[in-house]
């Protein structure tokens, strides 16, 4: 047990920007004995049903520094207390400073509190509210293969599903890249060559064997075949019968 586990303390909790205040004037300060003036603390009497409570004002901001609330409500705070510890860490280790036996929140004066609130506390609170909702934007130089090494990464903590568009993007790109445009006439001779092969096609194999764009197949088919609605080659398309052979099978 710590030789401090017996020793009571009083836990006084204060808003972060007056702990600020606090701070930089103690370390402003010039050692001991010349201690500086962190507030002043006043009992005000028990009126209109309340008991007597405590008020602190502190002193006015001083040039460079930030305003802040002058006025606060001290307010002392029995529950919760039981078995609370207060601890100083440092990179090593723990150690115990005492027991709490008092614990007391300093609190600013707010809307509904004895009137308005502090004019210096409404500014705090719209620069809060303002800094909050400010997207944090960075800049930074990167090398190529910095940022190659970055799209790798993403690549590989993508899902499957994400994968299988990257791949299926990529096709596509590739194929737009190997694709040759022809004009109508070479792609109406080309067709013509296809239908010897075999006599009715489906418009997928046709881009396929074409390589060209299904509206520019379209665009040269429509005058030179016509499309089976009919029997097991249903949907597919065949010569218009002005361009089939003589000895060709009705379809």
């Amino acid at each position: 047990m710590s030789s401090n586990d017996g020793k009571e303390i009083w836990l006084v909790r204060v808003p972060e920007f007056l702990g600020k205040r606090w701070r930089s004037a103690c370390n402003q300060s010039p050692g001991i004995g010349a201690a500086p003036q962190i507030g002043t603390i006043q009992e005000l009497p028990a009126s209109e049903g309340r008991p007597k409570r405590l008020r602190l004002t502190v002193p006015e901001a001083q040039p460079g520094q930030d305003k802040i609330p002058e006025v606060y409500n001290i307010n002392h705070n029995t529950s919760d207390i039981t078995g609370l510890r207060a601890f100083v860490q440092d990179k090593q280790h723990a150690d115990l400073v005492g027991s709490v036996s008092q614990r007391i929140d300093v609190e600013v004066i707010r809307d509904g509190q004895e009137g308005n609130a502090d004019p210096a506390y409404r500014a705090l609170s719209r620069q809060r509210n303002t800094q909050a909702n400010e997207r944090a934007r960075t800049a930074q130089q990167v090398e190529p293969k910095d940022i190659m090494n970055a799209q790798r990464l993403a690549r590989l903590r993508e899902p499957a599903s994400m994968k299988s568009a990257h791949k299926r993007v990529a096709a596509a790109r590739e194929a737009r890249a190997n694709q040759i445009k022809l004009d109508a006439q070479q792609l109406e001779s080309l067709l013509f060559q296809l239908f010897e092969r075999k006599p009715s096609w489906r418009m997928i194999e046709l881009k396929g064997e074409t390589r060209q764009s299904i509206e520019s197949i379209k665009k040269v088919l429509d005058g030179i075949a016509v499309q089976i609605t009919r029997g097991p080659a249903r949907g597919e398309y065949e010569l218009r019968s002005e361009y089939k052979p003589a000895d060709a099978a009705p379809s």
